[in-house]
């Protein structure tokens, strides 16, 4: 696990510098900054890709496959090095979906940087306050990715 918390490290990340905890970094930063820095790579409105997906899908049906248009979705972009933004969709509680472990599934082979709309403090990842239905909290040591913080 690894956490970047300067505008150096964020650079360095940028440009291709590999991290030590796989694939995913988990960006809980302005999203001007990230722009600003990884402007080159691949933006994908996540939300938009699968919330256009779904809808073409019986309502029976999207739960199993919200994770494979994730999946997806990614695996068919030819670029290496992608952000994900707008990704709220999948905390929806209905998807009782592992948002971390999907999007690791997801950049397996390519660099993936998620614009998180939550906070991270104290190695729990969080996304929404706990009394909203789509709250959802991570231990992040049990997972693979980097943090990029405040």
């Amino acid at each position: 696990m690894e956490y970047v918390n300067d505008q150096l490290s964020l650079k360095q990340v940028a440009q291709g510098y590999t991290s030590n905890a796989g694939n995913v970094m988990i960006a809980c930063v302005d999203k001007e900054l990230v722009k600003s820095f990884f402007s080159n790579w691949k933006w994908i409105n996540l939300g938009l890709v699968v919330s256009e997906q779904l809808c073409r899908l019986p309502k029976e049906q999207r739960k199993k496959m919200v994770a494979d248009i994730v999946i997806n979705t990614v695996k068919k972009e030819p670029s290496k090095s992608i952000v994900l933004e707008n990704i709220d969709v999948l905390f929806s509680p209905e998807y009782s979906l592992d948002v971390i472990r999907t999007l690791q599934l997801a950049g397996k082979n390519k660099r993936l940087l998620v614009i998180w709309a939550g906070e991270y403090e104290d190695g729990m990842l969080t996304y929404a306050k706990p009394d909203c239905p789509d709250f959802h909290r991570y231990e992040i040591r049990n997972y693979g990715v980097s943090c990029i913080t405040k």
